[in-house]
This record gives C-alpha cells, sequence and structure tokens, in this order.
C-alpha cells in the first residue's frame, strides 16, 4: 500500500521488498547481455554460472540507509519523531519544533519557517486546519499542543498542490497519537524551579479561588447592573446620575484591583495517558487517552524605553507577573479492518495567563512637575480549543481513498483588562492626581472552523518496479470570527482630599467615592470597536506522483483554490463601521524533482506557486492592545493577499541508520508582503498598523547534520563505550531585502490613497520578522535505561516591528534578539519495589541568556525597548508505567 505524500502509511518491509526489487530490475539487463554472449555448453562454464547466479543472490539495495520517511516523499521536509518527542523532553510543540532545520518561535507560541513570519506557514492537526483563539493571528499558537498529545510532526518546506495554499515558508502537521502497539498506562507529576520566578518575589492580585486551575469561578462575569445595560443595548448616558452609580459600584473591586507582593511557589505538572488496542474478529480497535495539568509562574524585571528623533521619551522599570495555567485532554479511537480504517479524534486544551504588571519611572506626556508615572494593570487571558476530528483511509485494489472532516472552536476571553496610572509627586508619593486615568476593559473573541476535504487516488504501473500514483481531491473550509469589545473608564476626581488620591485603588475607588460628585463611569466607544470575520476558502487540486525512470522519482500538481474574507466593524449598538474584503481565485502549481543518482546520494528541486492573505485583524480598523508586547494596534482594511513563487534545492547523503548530510538553497520572490510598521498619532504615542510592501525577495541556505558514534574518546571505560552517542546540527542562513524604489506605490493605510513608497524609506532593508541565522545543535548519549542530550538553539536579531521615518519623527526600528539557548534533558528508567518508574530531569536557559527587544539610534546609540532575564529553570518529573 503507497501514498507517496504519507496518509496511508507503507511498512518498511513492503518499502524494501519494492526497494530490492527494482534494484533487481536494473541489475537484469546486464545478466540478459552476458548470457547472450556466451552460452554455457560445458561443465566448467555451468558451474560457473551456477556460482554467478549464487552472488547475484545478494542484491546491493541503493539508498538502504534512507529513512523512511525522506524515502516516501519527493518533497523538502524535516520530521519530528516520537523518539525526538522523548529526547528533547520540551513540554509542548513550539518548543520541540525549534529544533528542526530552519525553524524558529516567537514569543514561543508561533513558528516561523526559513524565517519567514508566521503568516507564511499553516499549521494542521492530522490534515485539518485549526482556528485561532489570538486577536492577532489566524494561524493557531502551537504552545496549545503538549508535546504528550503528539505522535510527531511534519514540516514540508516545498509546496504540494495537497496542502492548502496559503504556504510560503511551510506547512507545519502535527500528528496526535493512534493505535497503541501495546497496552500501556502512565501517571506522571512534575514539578520546576526557576530563581528569577519560583520562591522570588512577585506581583499578583487575588482573584477568584479558582484561578490555581485556569477556571475562573463567576467572579469576573459581568456584573448583573452592567449585564443588564450591554445586552440591551442602552447607553450609559441616557441613564440617570444615580442608575450609572449603581453600575459603577456593581463592579468587583478589592480582589482584582489589589496588587500584591510576595513569594511565589513552584511550578507543578501532572498527566495521565493510556492506550488499549484490541482485536474483534475482523476489526482491529485502539484507543489512547491523555489528560493533563500544568501550573507555572514567570517574572519579568524589564527595562522598557522608547526613543523617537534621538530622543527617551519612555523610560520604565517594569515588573511583571504571570501565572500560566494548562488544562489538556485528548481521546482517539481508531478502528481497522482489512485494508481500511477510521479514526476519531478529540482534542481540548485550555490555557490561562492571570497577569498583573506594575511600571514606575518617567513618561514625556505625563503631566505634573516629575513627569513620574506608576502604572499598575491586571488581566486574566483565557484561550480554549475545542477540535473533533473524523477520518478515513480505504483501499479499493489500485485505488486509495482518504477522507476527513473537522470542526473546531476557539475562543478567548479577557475580562476586567484594569489599567490605572498614578503620579509621583515632588516627595516621592504615588497619588491619582490627575482625572480619567482608570481603565477597564472586556473582550470576548469566538472563531469556528468547519473543514471537510479527501482525495481519491490511483496507482499505475510503470513496469514490472515502477508505478505512478495519481491523485485528485477537494478541500472546503470556513472561518467565521467575532471579536466584541466594549471599554469603560472612571471620569472625575480632579479636586479630592489628599487622603484619597493617597489611597490604595479599592478604597480610591471604593463605592463610596462613586457618584457625580467623584468618579463616574463613563463608557468609551466607536463604530470600530468589535468586528466580524469570515473567510471560505473552496480547492480543488490534482497531482501525479511517479517514479518515470528507475531511482527518479517527481510530483507534478497543480491546486485551483478560490477564497472569499471579509471584515466588518461594528459598536455595541449594532451600527456598522468600516470593513473590508478580498475576493480571488488561484492556480497554484507544484513541482518537485527527486534523483537518488548515487548510492544513499539523492537530489530534491522544487517549483512552486503559493500566497498568504491576510489575518483578520490585520484587516479590521479596530482599536486592540496586546498585553503581552504593550502595544496597540490597528488594521488595514485596504491589504490584499502576499502572491509568493518558491524555488528550492537540497542534497542529500545519508551516510548510515540515522545519519546524514543535507544542503540546500532557496529563493522566494514575494509580492504584496505584509509588514507591521509603527506611527505616531502623537507625540511618544505610537500605534501599530500593516502595510503591503512592493515587492521582497528571500533567499538563503540550509546545511544539515546527523550522526551516531562510538565515543573515541576514554573507550576503554566501560561508563562509555556501553553507551551511543548521538551528534546533530543544523544551520540556515537567509537573506532578505525589500523592494520598494522611487516610483512604486504602497497604499495609505488610513485613506487608501496611493503613495510614493519612497515615504516609507523601506527600499533596500532586511524583511520584517526574517533573520540572517539560525542554528540548532544536539548532542548526547544513550543506552538501554538512560538518556542525556545537550540541546542549543540560536537566532539571530530581526526586525519585530518596522518604524516609519516622516519628515516629523524619526522612529528606528523595534529589534529582537532571540539570542542562545542551551538546555539539557536527562532521563532514566528506574525499578522501585517491583515498580516501573521513568525519571525526568531538565535544565533550561543554562546561559541565562536575556529576552531583549530594543532601538538603535546613531545619536543616542541603544535603548531598551523590552529586555528582561528569563533565568535558569530546572524540572523534574517522575512517571509511573503500568
Amino acid at each position: 500500500m503507497s501514498d507517496r505524500k504519507g496518509h496511508i502509511e507503507m511498512t518498511d518491509r513492503s518499502f524494501y521488498v519494492y526497494l530490492m526489487l527494482s534494484t533487481a530490475l536494473c541489475a537484469l539487463p546486464a545478466q540478459n547481455a552476458m548470457a547472450q554472449e556466451t552460452e554455457p555448453d560445458t561443465p566448467v562454464e555451468l558451474e560457473n554460472e551456477a556460482e554467478a547466479d549464487r552472488n547475484l543472490d545478494t542484491v546491493v539495495v541503493r539508498g538502504e540507509f534512507i529513512p523512511a520517511p525522506q524515502r516516501e516523499t519527493s518533497q523538502v521536509a524535516s520530521f519530528l519523531t516520537a523518539q525526538d518527542l522523548q529526547r528533547q523532553g520540551d513540554a509542548n510543540a513550539a518548543l520541540a519544533l525549534t529544533r528542526l532545520s530552519g525553524l524558529s518561535v516567537v514569543g514561543e507560541r508561533f513558528a516561523y519557517v526559513r524565517g519567514l513570519g508566521d503568516r507564511y506557514s499553516s499549521a494542521l492537526l492530522n490534515g485539518s486546519p485549526l482556528p485561532s483563539p489570538e486577536p492577532l493571528r489566524r494561524t493557531v499558537p502551537l504552545d496549545l499542543f503538549p508535546s504528550d498529545v503528539l505522535e510527531g510532526a511534519a514540516v514540508q518546506k516545498t509546496y504540494s498542490a495537497a496542502y492548502p495554499g496559503e504556504f510560503g515558508g511551510g506547512v507545519i502537521d502535527l500528528k496526535t497519537l493512534r493505535t497503541p502497539r501495546e497496552n500501556y498506562a502512565n501517571v506522571k507529576v512534575g514539578v520546576g524551579i526557576n530563581p528569577e520566578s519560583n520562591f522570588n518575589d512577585g506581583v499578583y492580585y487575588r482573584g477568584s479561588d479558582s484561578d490555581w486551575s485556569g477556571y475562573d469561578d463567576g467572579l469576573r462575569d459581568l456584573p448583573g447592573p452592567l449585564a443588564s445595560v450591554i445586552s440591551s443595548g442602552t447607553r450609559l448616558s441616557s441613564l440617570t446620575d444615580a442608575e450609572v452609580e449603581v453600575v459603577g459600584e456593581s463592579l468587583v473591586n478589592s480582589p482584582l484591583s489589589v496588587v500584591q507582593k510576595g513569594e511565589l511557589g513552584p511550578d507543578f505538572n501532572a498527566s495521565i495517558d493510556g492506550g488499549w488496542s484490541g482485536d474483534f474478529g475482523s476489526f482491529d480497535l485502539g484507543l489512547v487517552g491523555v489528560v493533563g495539568y500544568d501550573g507555572s509562574w514567570s517574572v519579568h524585571e524589564a527595562k522598557r524605553q522608547v526613543a523617537s528623533n534621538d530622543t527617551v521619551g519612555i523610560d520604565l522599570e517594569t515588573l511583571e507577573t504571570t501565572f500560566e495555567a494548562t488544562v489538556n485532554a485528548l481521546g482517539s479511537a481508531t478502528l481497522g479492518w482489512d485494508l481500511n480504517e477510521v479514526q476519531a479524534t478529540a482534542f481540548y486544551v485550555h490555557t490561562t495567563s492571570k497577569e498583573t504588571q506594575v511600571d514606575q519611572g518617567s513618561d514625556f506626556n505625563a503631566p505634573g512637575s516629575t513627569g513620574l508615572v506608576y502604572d499598575e494593570s491586571t488581566g486574566w487571558f483565557e484561550r480554549e480549543l475545542a477540535f473533533f476530528q473524523l477520518r478515513g483511509l480505504h483501499e479499493f485494489g489500485d485505488f486509495d481513498f482518504n477522507w476527513r472532516g473537522s470542526i473546531s472552536e476557539s475562543s478567548r476571553d479577557a475580562p476586567y483588562e484594569r489599567s490605572l496610572r498614578r503620579l509621583v509627586d515632588d516627595q516621592g508619593r504615588v497619588r491619582y492626581s490627575v482625572a480619567n486615568n482608570y481603565n477597564i476593559r472586556f473582550s470576548e473573541l469566538t472563531d469556528e472552523n468547519q473543514s471537510f476535504g479527501g482525495d481519491l487516488s490511483y496507482t499505475m504501473p510503470l513496469g514490472d518496479y515502477r508505478e505512478a500514483v495519481f491523485k485528485a481531491g477537494y478541500d472546503y473550509s470556513t472561518t467565521d470570527r467575532e471579536y466584541n469589545f466594549v471599554s469603560f473608564r472612571f471620569a472625575g476626581g480632579n479636586a479630592l482630599p489628599l487622603d484619597v488620591q493617597l489611597a490604595r485603588p479599592d478604597y480610591l475607588f471604593s463605592p463610596d467615592n462613586i457618584g457625580p460628585g467623584r468618579f463616574e463611569l463613563v463608557e468609551s466607544t466607536s463604530i470600530n470597536d468589535s468586528y466580524r470575520a469570515n473567510l471560505d476558502v473552496a480547492a480543488a487540486f490534482i497531482e501525479a506522483d511517479m517514479e518515470i525512470l528507475p531511482y527518479i522519482q517527481t510530483t507534478l500538481g497543480v491546486r485551483y483554490e478560490e477564497g472569499e474574507e471579509s471584515v466588518e466593524t461594528f459598536d455595541r449598538f449594532g451600527n456598522i463601521g468600516n470593513g473590508g474584503s478580498i475576493e480571488n481565485e488561484y492556480w497554484l502549481p507544484s513541482a518537485t524533482f527527486t534523483w537518488n543518482f548515487a548510492e544513499d546520494l539523492q537530489l530534491r528541486l522544487g517549483y512552486s506557486e503559493t500566497i498568504a492573505r491576510p489575518q483578520f485583524r490585520e484587516l479590521a480598523p479596530s482599536l486592540y492592545f496586546d498585553p503581552v508586547g504593550d502595544r496597540s494596534y490597528r488594521g488595514n482594511r485596504f491589504l490584499v493577499d502576499s502572491e509568493l513563487t518558491n524555488y528550492d534545492a537540497r542534497l542529500e547523503y545519508y551516510l548510515g541508520r540515522n545519519e546524514f548530510i543535507t544542503l540546500g538553497g532557496f529563493f522566494k520572490e514575494l509580492e504584496n508582503p505584509i509588514e507591521e510598521v509603527q506611527f505616531a498619532n502623537a507625540t511618544f504615542v505610537y500605534e501599530t498598523t500593516f502595510i503591503n510592501s512592493p515587492k521582497a525577495e528571500l533567499y538563503g541556505v540550509e546545511a544539515e547534520y546527523r550522526t551516531t558514534f562510538d565515543m573515541p574518546v576514554f573507550s576503554d571505560y566501560s561508563w562509555v563505550s556501553d553507551r551511543d552517542w548521538m551528534f546533530a546540527i543544523n544551520y540556515t542562513y537567509t537573506e532578505s531585502e525589500v523592494q520598494a524604489p522611487n516610483g512604486s506605490v504602497i497604499i495609505d493605510p488610513f485613506t487608501g490613497r496611493d503613495l510614493d513608497a519612497s515615504q516609507f524609506n523601506i527600499d533596500g532593508t532586511q524583511l520584517q520578522g526574517t533573520p540572517e541565522n539560525i542554528l540548532n545543535m544536539q548532542f548526547g548519549w544513550e543506552n538501554n535505561s538512560e538518556q542525556f542530550t545537550l540541546l542549543l538553539n540560536w537566532v539571530d536579531e530581526r526586525i519585530l516591528q518596522r518604524g516609519i521615518d516622516s519628515q516629523s519623527v524619526s522612529l528606528p526600528d523595534i529589534i529582537e534578539d532571540p539570542g542562545i539557548t542551551l538546555d539539557a534533558v536527562y532521563n532514566r528508567d528506574l525499578m522501585i519495589a517491583g515498580q516501573d518508574l521513568k525519571l525526568g530531569l531538565s535544565l533550561r536557559n543554562i546561559l541565562d541568556e536575556a529576552h531583549e527587544e530594543f532601538q538603535e539610534s546613531d545619536t543616542i546609540g541603544r535603548t531598551e525597548y523590552n529586555t528582561y532575564d528569563r533565568g535558569r529553570s530546572f524540572s523534574a518529573s517522575l512517571t509511573m508505567r503500568f
């Protein structure tokens, strides 16, 4: 059974049989020619022929060391196996993928392939698309997927027509656990410590009694009076003073607004997983389940500065504490019979970030004699994803039929986002001395996705030992998103008594102080507050995968894809604001070529045309504040699709089992790439929006080496000689350039007018988000009972956000430097009192690298935009296996 795209997996044994037969076929013409030249008519000749026949029984197989995933695809791809996940010990898919060639992860959540942003990569779960709970993304954050629920992942870097057309750097296809080979059950508990966070002082607010679980107990629900106002579409300004006072007093105060300081506890995680398989006559049934919990603290003491026109206008010291709780569950049932398989997969993950932040320092725009501010903010951000998929794999003679359908929903709920600014007076006292500086926001996002698709393939022999697989398929997906936002602030408070100005927040905004004489709740609203969005994509493709000559395999395909994307803003009163829509049709060709021209040596070539659509938030002209980076975003409804032309080449040499060297190159042309840019709407008040640059080019090289070996040093010691040693390294160099010369056009993100690209001053600059260098390295050993690995990751500097210079404002780019990360992972099997156990230890960020975001100016040098120590993390886990 053979499907070269991996939808139906070929067994290793059947593949080797095929490979041996094809090699024997190549040898037959030579043998026949020898037979025709000399016919054996003497006993000696007959004996020689018999000896020759005996020698031919040993067939040398070309490519015997090429691993199965690389043999079964003609694409340039990287693979993450279950063994890799175990060796690396990474907690989630985002961290695990950083070990693969050409991949980096931004914000520990979003994967960049070959340095291209997440907009140029798509993430699938068992081949189905996923919705995103992130307001700024349509791509699902990969930190939502604990490694315990994964069987592996494939990252394909050359495009094939069977995949969605939104493809630039690559597609990441996560594979969940399937039928177990044997019944098992595991119970795992773990703890973690980071000296920067655990058993150290942090800031926090009390919240509800169930916050440790990641689920609110109802404390943060909209209070009745405010909920009634919102549900009825009533304006606060239409209520009486007494009614407004009741609404203001209903807002929860003390548990959500009082910031405390104290020692934080350790991180904790636990999980239970198991698998079972059984035979029922002609049917095989496999069940797999995982349930897990993880709770962890992080403390960031950051330096935050903002520079413009060679002046530092904002200079803050920030203390931010986040408690993150994750609950995940996966269940999978696989039913097989004859040459058929049907699998049902349900996946659920719920992640909550409870954030508290205190900023102290100077702000150019702060009133008062000192210019010093004291800001407090608290937030609760719940992200949830529920996914259900049903898929089938069937073989009917020479035909294979694969189908899949999924429904999924993601959400993000952020109730009671509070921000309070007070000023520091000449005596160093923190006072609420200027009115209108206490804001409360509520937002909720829901993203729903439905998709189905299938493909039919036909296998046709090409001679006795070669074949061609012809495939045709159809895919459809629809995504609906709704984002609702309301914002309130307490107006008034210009003439408070000194004792009230100095009071802590819950006393300052106590019911006694809420009323017409002091604080009055008002609503900040616009027709662009909220938005609804939709994306419908329908596609059909045809593809041929052929071994046109022995050892030469090619895949040719074309995909027809039509998409309609729309965004519309509105306010809570039903008034419609601005919006945008994009409707396009594309023919997307792809071609790859693989030539196994020498023993364990093969060459791959690829060409394709692909697209990248704007994400919903990028199109919606709503204002959104991202608490993670403390940045304000506003979409651009005039954006258009990006179109890419991709060229790839890679040479692969396989030295032995799990030993190989690869060297590849790639070149991409991007029409209308989308980039984040910052602009000033007031002095030292900035927002981020998005533009289509006219064009960009990107090219680079990838090299990878992996080997297993016997340690030559100290080999006389049994401790060394009894272990299998492993070394792996991959490196990616990428050069990118934006092409926006004078005379080319960039659409103004606010008016829609054509502007000369020279006004943006970006010609010849590096593509936003693309680093020059990415390096991953692993070194370690293993034997039958233990395993140790050192893992090193280096990502070069990249433009996080582009600063736009104008005649009045010079705004430097914001640069991110992820730096070098060195981790160590150790696993050991133990047997204690007859119980099978596994001990896991890991040490992360051994070099104590900081997180760095900065700006650079020729006059004032480097300023720290958001820089903090991440600290070293140590974790230990114990797994009981049954």
